[in-house]
């Protein structure tokens, strides 16, 4: 299996596409995801289960046609093609690491839906509500909306923390960054959305989604953080 991806579609047709049918699968909220200890494994039966299954599937790791909360091969699989996507060892055992991860993920993949709403949204310089947003007063803004901890910093800020991923493993929810004023200098940043897209604040059109390997932003990035 290939890891998942928010299968997008190029900058135009983003903007006109209704968001439903860019996140066909609801999330789930990471809200609801068990806080119970106890590791998932193959032969169990239960509604953590059901609710991993759930998050797998709105996350196109579980493709069974229903959610039957019995944890069989199928839902091993897909719980080690998600550990591999992010980096985690791929044990097929939902343990707490796993199940964090999973509620993070879930968690990125309900902001990302809900950041399309803001497409077109205006730039303006440090803004960092919907009446206009810098690329990381969008970043802090999305984040403090969904519970994801953060404080108001600068690109290069936000490039200094988290761990680093390479490209071949971004995962959406991710944050690219690029050297605009610069070569090498961090001073904008994205949220990876999928498909090599990212989604960030662009003075010329304020929200917007974009390639990062077209021939202007290509050449300017310069790396990739999973912060949460």
């Amino acid at each position: 299996m290939t890891n998942p991806k928010l299968i997008l579609a190029t900058a135009a047709i983003l903007v006109t596409t209704s968001v439903s049918s860019l996140f066909p699968q609801s999330p789930v909220s990471a809200a609801t995801s068990t806080t119970s200890n106890t590791a998932l494994t193959q032969g169990m039966t239960s509604s953590s289960v059901s609710e991993l299954q759930r998050n797998l599937k709105s996350l196109s790791f579980f493709t069974y046609p229903t959610v039957t909360g019995y944890f069989g091969t199928i839902t091993t699989q897909a719980v080690k093609d998600y550990q591999k996507a992010y980096l985690l060892p791929s044990t097929g055992i939902v343990d707490a690491a796993t199940r964090l991860s999973i509620a993070h993920a879930v968690t990125k993949r309900t902001m990302l839906v809900d950041a399309m709403n803001f497409v077109r949204v205006p730039y303006l310089w440090g803004g960092v509500t919907p009446q206009g947003f810098d690329c990381s007063g969008f970043v802090y803004y999305m984040f403090n909306k969904h519970g994801i901890p953060a404080v108001r910093t600068t690109s290069k800020g936000l490039f200094d923390s988290g761990i680093s991923v390479s490209l071949p493993n971004l995962q959406p929810g991710d944050l690219v960054f690029f050297a605009i004023a610069a070569p090498g200098v961090v001073d904008h940043v994205g949220f990876y959305i999928g498909n090599g897209q990212f989604l960030s604040a662009t003075r010329s059109a304020g929200i917007y989604p974009q390639s990062m390997m077209n021939s202007y932003w290509g050449p300017k990035y310069v790396g990739s953080k999973r912060v949460y």
